[in-house]
């Protein structure tokens, strides 16, 4: 199995864990309006649900935004080099972020093993919970940077040609 294909899996299952945090944060959202409407009575613990529900979300999502190349950048640049030097400018930026992941885990583990002894307010579980979502994403990202990263290098060694360098947003990148 190549690495694209278990890269692609992996996306996929990222997709599938976000949509269902969708539909958990949709259900907890709709219940507390429902219940506030209908019974004039409020559910005190559905906001910090699906407040929590909708950081695991995002963190999740972003998983897929750094392997597509969806994140902010700035192409003006880059539209301007040649294949072989964007290809050279998308390497150093991913070996940058790898970086910044890496920082993700380490300090976002930190973070997750102290808040471990704080209680949410409502629900009353370890707050270490939702800020694992640090860590879990950054290990998540590092992965992804890491395909981006081969991909690159191969591209800039002459390895490989096409598309292996991200696309930006909107520019087909998601399309396979």
């Amino acid at each position: 199995m190549n690495m694209t294909r278990v890269m692609d899996m992996l996306e996929a299952t990222i997709r599938w864990t976000v949509v269902l945090l969708l539909v958990i944060m949709v259900a907890a959202i709709g219940s507390q309006v429902f219940a506030r409407y209908l019974f004039h009575q409020s559910l005190y613990w559905t906001e910090e649900l699906g407040r929590h529900v909708m950081v695991w979300m995002i963190f999740l999502a972003s998983v897929i935004c750094v392997r597509r190349g969806h994140h902010l950048s700035i192409t003006l640049l880059k539209e301007r080099l040649s294949p072989h030097k964007q290809a050279l400018l998308q390497l150093v930026g991913a070996v940058i972020l790898a970086y910044f992941f890496y920082m993700m885990i380490v300090h976002g583990w930190t973070l997750t093993q102290k808040t471990m002894v704080q209680r949410s307010s409502a629900i009353h579980y370890p707050m270490g919970y939702v800020y694992a979502a640090l860590p879990v994403s950054g290990l998540l990202m590092f992965i992804v940077n890491l395909e981006v990263m081969i991909k690159a290098g191969l591209e800039f060694f002459g390895q490989r040609k096409g598309d292996a360098v991200a696309q930006p947003a909107g520019a087909g990148g998601e399309a396979k």
